[in-house]
């Protein structure tokens, strides 16, 4: 009989090609599942809460996976999994679960986090912020977001091909703040498809420019037909936030 852990896990997705695996790309997922087979001696799959995409980054993301052996000291095996693990990539625990958890599935709510330089150009920081050197009108920008609050077709904000009942997703909350420096945008919701996030952030920053006005946003919505927005901010700004899971 298998054992199944859950292990969360933050990495820079600078030098990634995204989270999953890839043929002939260095990946996220390549990289634990290569240290894992090592140390456990055994194939090992790892199935995470969702993909992010190449150059995004993830402050907590939770992935989970089957092994023949049982991990008796969790600290011994965080550290040789860390020492082992390219500096990109931190694991920061492991739990067993039971065998029907699943990190994917049994998601109750997801945070993204994505973080806007409107101060000083700062090298050390370009593949982590967006910078955006213009006068940002950010009143506007709080008021348009709360147009993507709620459940929508969200069609027109993703590049996935799959028929109109899978567009459909819920955003709970989108917190805005600003200081002189930055403007940090987080959003929580039961599940985010490909480019949605960067979309509805290059929209947001296109209200910020004054070049969508509230009504442009909410024509976006209105279309019968797939229109997919244009607006896409650059992946290096966003974040995998948090991730909760119902009880069970």
């Amino acid at each position: 009989m298998k054992n199944r852990y859950k292990i969360t896990f933050s990495y820079d997705g600078t030098n990634y090609f995204g989270y999953a695996k890839q043929v002939n790309e260095v990946s996220i997922q390549g990289e634990i599942e290569r240290c894992l087979c090592c140390i456990l001696n055994e194939n090992i799959t790892i199935y995470a809460s969702g993909r992010t995409d190449k150059g995004v980054h993830a402050l907590k993301q939770v992935a989970d996976f089957e092994t023949s052996k049982t991990i008796n000291d969790k600290n011994k095996f965080l550290y040789s999994l860390n020492k082992m693990i390219n500096k990109d990539i931190y694991v920061k625990s492991i739990n067993k679960v039971s065998s029907n958890f699943s990190s994917r599935l049994d998601v109750k709510e997801k945070t993204y986090l994505y973080l806007i330089n409107i101060g000083d150009y700062n090298p050390l920081k370009r593949n982590f912020e967006l910078y955006e050197n213009r006068i940002i009108n950010y009143p506007l920008m709080v008021e348009a977001s709360k147009i993507f609050v709620g459940k929508h077709d969200f069609k027109n904000f993703t590049s996935k091909d799959e028929d109109q009942d899978d567009f459909i997703r819920e955003i709970f909350k989108i917190e805005l703040k600003k200081n002189s420096k930055n403007i940090s945008i987080k959003f929580s919701g039961n599940g985010f498809m490909r480019y949605e996030i960067r979309k509805i952030v290059g929209v947001l920053l296109e209200v910020g420019k004054n070049k969508l006005t509230i009504n442009d946003v909410k024509k976006l919505f209105d279309t019968k037909e797939r229109e997919i927005v244009n607006y896409q901010a650059e992946p290096h700004g966003l974040y995998l936030y948090d991730v909760k899971y119902f009880k069970k």
